[in-house]
């Protein structure tokens, strides 16, 4: 889902500093697999799948209650690869050709997947869904999970990202004239907004007709704000002025967040507040550490490939697992350990597969046409 950046950054010795082009990023790109597989794992344990028995559903639940939070960790990392690799003098039209032609052929792709499974089902087309869906404007829906769900579900995250783009030049504009200072108060102020945006929703009822998970989660306009401090984080980090700890620290803050801490705070926090402080140090601390060429196991060639294929990954996985429920829907449960192996086996082809043959293919093709050039892998 949610695009990174295999860019250029600098031979930088282990002291702060502006960045320079130089070295890739390969530690963000290598993350976005570990925060797709996070998502996996979650819709894994909340399907309706025909895995194991109500005791392992439970634990497999406990243990990726926080997974949903990994959506989050996307839209910063979509801020600051963005933010990082802006091009200097680039018209808005050509950067939003770019992202068309990075993302939508893959979402077309899978929807026309989603639609041929819908009507294999039974299904009844519903023209308002499917445009809203093929325009990506269904996230701005209110209390519709026909329409945030409809077709290919995950494809809800592509309308708040199709907002953020939208976005993108004048939050870069307006966050560029900050001092570092001011974007500190970005970084400081986003984190506080998320943290108190569920609370302040229930305490003063401020939006009683609409589901409280609703502007938490889904509404494009509040997830912007984590977009946003991912795009002030690439400039503190690119210039030299960002502060934080490292990338073993922030990697094991992630953790205990997401196995402890989104289990001690009420809903609906554990979609982004429980875990926003952490993903802005991680993605932060990786950033760094690739500007500086420090040790990092997240920039393993395996695990850049894979995190290259994230987003055909993110709008594979789902179909997979929706497809094989129906398949085995009179087959009885299997075990919990090897129904993962095997769907996570088959979505990752099915994601190597759209990668390699749409994804990729389809951006050099449209980018060509335009004459512009193709963004670098994983853009």
């Amino acid at each position: 889902m949610h695009t990174a950046e295999a860019v250029r950054l600098p031979a930088a010795g282990p002291t702060a500093g502006p960045a320079r082009p130089g070295r890739r990023l390969d530690s963000l790109t290598g993350l976005r697999m570990f925060a797709a597989g996070l998502i996996f794992v979650y819709h894994f344990a909340n399907e309706d799948t025909f895995f194991g028995t109500r005791e392992s559903r439970d634990t497999v639940w406990q243990l990726t209650y926080g997974g949903v939070s990994a959506v989050s960790f996307f839209y910063l990392l979509s801020g600051f690869v963005l933010a990082w690799s802006a091009r200097p003098g680039e018209r808005k039209g050509r950067f939003w050709w770019r992202r068309f032609a990075k993302i939508y052929p893959s979402h077309l792709a899978t929807f026309l997947l989603a639609l041929a499974f819908y009507l294999w089902v039974g299904g009844q087309l519903r023209l308002p869904v499917a445009l809203a869906n093929l325009t990506l404007t269904q996230a701005w829906v209110p209390n519709s999970r026909e329409y945030w769900f409809g077709f290919n579900g995950v494809s809800w995250s592509l309308s708040c990202e199709a907002f953020f783009y939208l976005c993108f030049p004048f939050a870069l504009a307006l966050v560029r004239r900050l001092s570092p200072r001011g974007r500190w108060g970005v970084v400081l102020g986003g984190n506080a907004f998320v943290l108190l945006l569920p609370p302040v929703l229930g305490w003063l009822d401020l939006m009683p007709a609409v589901k409280p998970s609703y502007p938490v989660y889904m509404l494009p306009a509040t997830r912007l704000v984590e977009f946003t401090i991912g795009v002030a984080l690439a400039l503190l980090v690119k210039e030299g002025h960002w502060r934080g700890p490292g990338l073993t620290v922030s990697s094991a803050l992630a953790l205990v967040a997401l196995l402890w801490g989104v289990h001690h705070l009420p809903e609906p926090m554990h979609y982004a507040a429980a875990t926003i402080v952490p993903y802005t140090l991680l993605v932060a601390a990786a950033g760094r550490a690739d500007s500086r060429g420090t040790r990092s196991v997240f920039r393993q060639r395996h695990l850049v490939y894979l995190g290259e294929a994230s987003f055909a990954f993110y709008l594979v996985h789902e179909l997979v697992m929706v497809t094989g429920n129906e398949v085995f829907r009179h087959h009885p449960p299997i075990a919990t350990v090897p129904n993962l192996v095997a769907v996570f086996s088959v979505s990752l082809v099915g994601a190597f597969a759209l990668h390699e043959f749409v994804e990729k293919p389809c951006q050099r093709l449209l980018t060509r046409r335009r004459g512009a050039r193709p963004a670098a892998p994983g853009v």
